[in-house]
């Protein structure tokens, strides 16, 4: 394991049992879902600033608690001010990322991730979502991504489990059995 996963782990899991103590745990996950939005895309000065180890310490704790404070609850403004002090502000996002995994764990939740050629509606998404829960016997979320390219039908991915059942996949698999026949 990558040192910075298992420090990373370690931050994560002391998070999910102050959450669970003090009942703050909805709002943690709400927190860091937002400021995460914050790290990864909306803003890229506020990663870089974050991130950088030229900022004195000490300005940029400041800096984070007046940016934050009144808008994130306590424990997620606590760990990012205890990111700073450490130094180790580049783990925030592993942070998170385990995080969510701890929680996939205790909640019993698989991620799905749906390919398809066009968008599903969401009875095709729903009944795919209960298949998927009654094979695997647990809660399931979907991630879809729309990749014309397929041209017809779905893949599935469930951990490391891929169900490829493509349009192009097919063709694909049909042009290699002919390859061979001819052989």
């Amino acid at each position: 394991m990558n040192p910075s996963h298992g420090a990373a782990k370690v931050y994560a899991q002391a998070l999910i049992e102050v959450g669970e103590a003090s009942g703050a745990l909805p709002q943690i996950i709400d927190d860091l879902e937002a400021v995460r939005e914050l790290y990864d895309a909306e803003d890229p000065e506020f990663r870089a600033i974050f991130t950088s180890p030229r900022i004195e310490a000490g300005v940029k704790r400041a800096a984070v608690l007046k940016a934050f404070e009144g808008k994130v609850c306590r424990e997620v403004l606590g760990l990012l001010a205890v990111l700073v002090e450490k130094r180790r502000e580049v783990l925030f996002d592993n942070i998170v990322d385990q995080f969510e995994r701890l929680r996939d764990l205790r909640e019993g939740r698989v991620h799905a991730y749906v390919y398809s050629a066009r968008p599903l509606d969401q009875a095709e998404v729903e009944r795919l979502k209960r298949t998927l829960e009654e094979a695997g016997g647990k809660n399931v979320r979907v991630h879809e991504t729309v990749e014309p390219a397929l041209l017809a039908g779905i893949r599935v991915r469930v951990g490391d489990r891929v169900v490829d059942g493509t349009l192009r996949s097919r063709l694909h698999q049909l042009r290699n059995h002919l390859m061979a026949t001819q052989e």
